[in-house]
């Protein structure tokens, strides 16, 4: 005779009665409204506002050896332009 349901999952014999169990609501901290895309426009506006005008200046440079290369973009670095 095969035992009843719910007795094979109980070793000890006795059948229990599942006890309802009451859900927890998923918290929600904040909401992703944007697209990809904007929110990568805002992250480089963040990085450029961070680094408030930080980097290499545009134009072509050229130097006589690496050394002064190396040299001028060490000032450049230091000096925050």
């Amino acid at each position: 005779m095969p035992p009843a349901p719910g007795t094979a999952l109980d070793p000890s014999g006795r059948s229990r009665e599942f006890e309802p169990v009451e859900k927890q609501g998923i918290k929600t901290i904040g909401t992703l409204q944007k697209t990809p895309w904007q929110r990568f426009a805002r992250l480089q506006r963040t990085a450029a506002q961070l680094a408030r005008g930080r980097g290499q200046p545009k134009g072509v440079f050229k130097f006589a050896s690496n050394e002064a290369c190396t040299a001028w973009t060490a000032n450049l670095n230091r000096n925050g332009k």
